[in-house]
């Protein structure tokens, strides 16, 4: 299967909606979505940990049905930690995920302390670092 580099941006999702948290048999397993995207930022694990999305084109747009991951990727790259990702080119899609959207609502809360500062102060990755550090700290001193 070819290969390209994409910003995460560049690709939809195919679905409207995406669990919070991953199943079936990956070490990832029971793991959400946002505590996963902390451990990239904490480097805990990385980017090249997690299997290549796969990818089709449709008219004009990379579509994925690897919507969890993207999400992480997304979140990722909004922090300004991820600009692109490799990505595996395929033929097409599971005929079930058939949407082309660019966001996808994550059904119940997504997890993880980087998402939770994201949405409620709209901080830079630095910004939400910082703040992180902060509440490690004060986390200690009591």
């Amino acid at each position: 299967m070819p290969e390209e580099r994409l910003a995460p941006s560049e690709i939809y999702f195919s679905q409207t909606s995406i669990a919070n948290s991953f199943h079936g048999t990956s070490k990832h397993t029971g793991r959400s979505i946002g505590d996963t995207v902390d451990d990239i930022l904490l480097e805990r694990c990385q980017i090249n940990d997690f299997p290549k999305i796969s990818v089709v084109r449709r008219g004009d747009k990379w579509v994925t049905s690897d919507n969890r991951r993207l999400w992480i990727f997304k979140t990722l790259e909004s922090l300004g930690h991820c600009a692109t990702i490799s990505v595996k080119v395929i033929k097409r899609l599971c005929r079930k995920k058939n949407v082309v959207s660019k966001d996808v609502k994550v059904r119940g809360d997504p997890g993880g302390i980087f998402c939770m500062l994201k949405r409620e102060q709209q901080m830079t990755f630095y910004n939400v670092l910082f703040a992180m550090s902060n509440l490690l700290l004060e986390a200690n001193c009591f």
